[in-house]
């Protein structure tokens, strides 16, 4: 694991909330169901603006941390996901982001200004896009009603020093007890069994808004009680691990039992729910969330061997045996076996009753994670035989391309026009015209995408592919400063768009266009910079 400065833990500490589900530390007393009234959190010290600063401030870093998966269809499913679950909160899907975290602790946990992260772990536990939606919608919750505010504004008179060390424990905890232990015992002199009582009364409020928010996005009620409880035993596990401070029992019980009085339930008649099976895709999901454990070359053999047993599908806790073939695709590419990934991937598609070749527009029958996996593999495939992507790459005209490759073209445009409303499929065309040469058609493609889609990082880092492949270097180092721009890496920015500035000549427009992008890029690390110091003073 890579290694993080005692600076910046630090400062990711002093802000995070971190909401762990399974591990947190909340008791709810089930003595009523009328939760307590945190308080106005229009009293806190943070505003709304406040929150969505740190909250970019703070992803920032952890995406420096590296932990972070740039999963574009994972990253994709949530986010579909989380805006069902957002709009039945009442909230803006836009204030909102969820991405994915390469764990495999069974966690989620919130950020301020609407990042959520969503481990790895997590969702290969779920057994249902309900029991996901219900985390999430507690999540949603933490945010909706400005926990993190609250908690900022409660602690304003207490130890920085103490209050960070506390949440960053909580942050690390579920991978990195020796890590969280080390940071609390920093922390020791803060007011911990006021930070408790607030922790109790903040689960119990998410518990009571996110059920709600769920039956309101019309999933399933029971499933937060199903997760909960069938991973009551999994939090026991993490409860002797942690540290003492971090750590509570029973840990669900009473949260269980709140949420079947408001589902009307008893405990004896809790059913739970898997006898319904899950949408494929789901399922497919959960199996590529699990495959990020596995990094080295053994346990890539030995995931291998299991998924291939005679009773593989018994014992994986998966439902649909295209799942297991579908892990052994991603395995095998990991293997950089693409030929033969696309094989089993190219049988599970023809084994749909309605292949890719026939797919109706606007109707898509056809599992997007096996249709993506096929289009990927594709991709690498063009690339590994012609380096099409590498920078001595030649552009060519449709007119120029091979019988092979024109009836390659077309299946990217099918899969293209079977799901027309998505941006990782119109960005896996972008990269499919680019694997093809076709650079040109792929700028003018991009560049009506990002009319539609907005500032998105792999848009611009694509359009700068294809300026480098046409020669225009200005431009190309300009687009990938306004990819760094997305990410908030503005330093990185500034230094791309002074190597642009320098290769743009005496071409006035050119010029006028990047110093300006280049001041914009200066204020927003003015900004940064003054915030930090403001939120660590």
């Amino acid at each position: 694991m890579k290694t993080i400065s005692s600076k910046k833990i630090s400062w990711i500490a002093l802000i995070v909330f971190n909401c762990m589900v399974f591990t947190s530390l909340a008791k709810a007393d089930t003595d009523s169901l009328n939760l307590p009234t945190l308080g106005d959190a229009g009293s806190s010290e943070l505003t709304v603006q406040d929150e969505r600063l740190l909250g970019e401030l703070i992803i920032k870093d952890y995406r420096a941390f590296g932990s972070v998966i740039n999963d574009d269809l994972i990253n994709s499913y949530l986010n579909q996901l989380g805006e069902r679950i957002v709009r039945a909160a009442g909230e803006q899907s836009a204030n909102y982001e969820f991405f994915l975290v390469a764990d495999t602790a069974i966690n989620a946990f919130a950020l301020p200004g609407g990042f959520i992260g969503v481990h790895t772990g997590l969702i290969t536990a779920a057994r249902s896009e309900d029991e996901l939606a219900s985390v999430l919608a507690h999540e949603v919750a933490h945010v909706s009603q400005r926990h993190i505010a609250r908690l900022y504004g409660q602690q304003k008179n207490a130890s920085l020093v103490s209050t960070a060390a506390l949440i960053a424990a909580m942050l690390v905890a579920s991978s990195n007890p020796q890590a969280a232990q080390g940071l609390i015992t920093a922390g020791a002199g803060f007011q911990i069994d006021k930070r408790l009582s607030f922790t109790r009364e903040v689960e119990r409020e998410a518990d009571r808004v996110g059920y709600n928010t769920l039956v309101n996005a019309g999933f399933e009620p029971k499933a937060m009680v199903t997760f909960f409880g069938r991973l009551q035993q999994s939090s026991r596990f993490y409860e002797n691990n942690a540290p003492a401070y971090l750590r509570t029992h029973p840990l669900t019980t009473e949260r269980i039992a709140d949420i079947q009085n408001r589902v009307g339930m008893s405990r004896s008649k809790v059913e739970p729910l898997n006898s319904v099976k899950p949408a494929l895709d789901f399922d497919l999901i959960r199996m590529r969330a699990l495959l990020y454990a596995d990094k080295t070359g053994q346990q890539i053999r030995d995931r291998i061997e299991s998924l291939n047993a005679s009773n593989a599908l018994q014992q994986s806790g998966f439902f649909y045996p295209q799942t297991l073939q579908y892990g052994l695709s991603l395995l095998l590419e990991k293997q950089n076996k693409l030929d033969e990934a696309l094989a089993i991937i190219s049988q599970l598609i023809q084994e749909q009753t309605k292949p890719i070749s026939v797919v109706q527009k606007n109707t898509p029958k056809l599992s997007l994670a096996l249709a993506s996996q096929q289009i990927q593999l594709l991709i690498k495939l063009r690339i590994a035989q012609t380096g099409s992507n590498g920078l001595q790459a030649n552009q060519r005209t449709q007119q120029q391309l091979s019988a092979e490759d024109q009836k390659l073209l077309q299946t990217f445009q099918r899969f293209k026009d079977a799901y027309p409303d998505l941006l990782l499929v119109k960005i896996q065309y972008a990269k499919g015209l680019q694997s093809l040469g076709l650079f040109a058609d792929s700028e003018t493609y991009l560049r009506e995408l990002l009319l539609i889609a907005g500032s998105q990082t792999e848009i611009y880092e694509l359009l700068a592919r294809a300026e480098l492949v046409s020669g225009n270097h200005a431009e190309h180092h300009l687009l990938l400063a306004r990819a760094y721009d997305t990410r908030g890496a503005y330093r990185a920015g500034i230094e791309q768009t002074q190597i642009a500035r320098r290769l743009a000549g005496d071409r006035f427009y050119l010029r006028s266009e990047i110093e300006s992008f280049e001041n914009s890029l200066k204020q927003k690390a003015d900004r940064e910079r003054k915030a930090t110091e403001s939120f660590k003073n």
